[in-house]
């Protein structure tokens, strides 16, 4: 199908999830006429020193606002659950469900279930059992079965147990740093307030959130951002500059090479693999 009636859906678990690692390829679906949601299942309300939950999560609402515009998406939005405090339960469940139908996606990335943090661990096992259930009639009955059966994709992590990522698709994103830079400049609490102080020479590096946009630009990217895409790269032999790396889950739709390549942007490597043969 054309990439520009194409649904995109990142559901991850707190602002700036997805634009960390899916900012980009966001950008490039936007461009090509894709709608692109993000979904942050928690609201943010933990991640500050200073600022009191319901302090935190109102700004951070806001900051995922500006991002969205930055990125050029349609919808940025919250399930409201508190940092920390998600688990993979039965409600959970039902509520990624209806979210997921309400927009019917052709495809949605998430977290994979060995990552570090508690909350995208339940993110990607959320999305995981929800994923079959979107058919079943009866299931969520008040919100409609979805118009299509989505491909569920894994977002990049460094983690190695029980297995690496497998980089089923990647994109290049070297032409858009400077905007996905700007996305993720946006998100001011967490990135010129919370995360400095637990690297070392962060703090005394920061520009605060009165620097000059480029200042803000460079220090996200060596902290943050040029680190990890540039080691993906390296790890998967691959010779862009920065590249948003996903697998495709043995969960939702299975794809193949010919159809992930009319679904992804033109600037994507693809493998030469069968897919399709992937066990489900």
């Amino acid at each position: 199908m054309d990439i520009k009636d194409l649904r995109i859906m990142v559901i991850g678990a707190h602002p700036d999830d997805a634009d960390l690692n899916f900012g980009g390829t966001a950008i490039k679906y936007a461009r090509a006429g894709a709608r692109v949601r993000f979904v942050s299942v928690c609201n943010g309300s933990k991640g500050h020193r200073v600022l009191s939950e319901e302090e935190l999560a109102a700004r951070r609402y806001g900051e995922m606002q500006r991002s969205a515009a930055t990125l050029g998406i349609e919808k940025y939005e919250t399930l409201g659950c508190p940092d920390c405090e998600l688990e993979p339960t039965l409600e959970w469940r039902k509520a990624l469900t209806r979210t997921i139908r309400r927009f019917s996606p052709h495809l949605i990335f998430t977290h994979r279930t060995c990552d570090y943090h508690a909350d995208h661990r339940a993110v990607g096992q959320l999305v995981m059992d929800a994923t079959y259930f979107l058919v079943v009639p009866h299931w969520c009955p008040e919100v409609p079965e979805p118009s299509v059966y989505p491909a569920v994709f894994f977002l990049r992590d460094k983690f190695t147990v029980p297995r690496e990522l497998r980089p089923d698709v990647t994109v290049d994103i070297t032409d858009v740093a400077t905007q996905t830079l700007d996305a993720l400049a946006c998100h001011e609490s967490q990135f010129f307030e919370w995360l400095p102080p637990e690297i070392p020479g962060c703090v005394e590096a920061n520009p605060g959130i009165a620097g000059s946009q480029e200042e803000k630009r460079e220090f996200i990217s060596r902290y943050w951002f040029a680190g990890h895409k540039e080691y993906d790269m390296k790890r998967f032999g691959l010779p862009y500059k920065y590249g948003e790396v996903f697998e495709m889950s043995e969960y939702g739709a299975q794809l193949t090479v010919t159809q992930l390549r009319e679904m992804f942007p033109s600037e994507a490597t693809i493998p030469e693999r069968a897919i399709s043969e992937y066990k489900c």
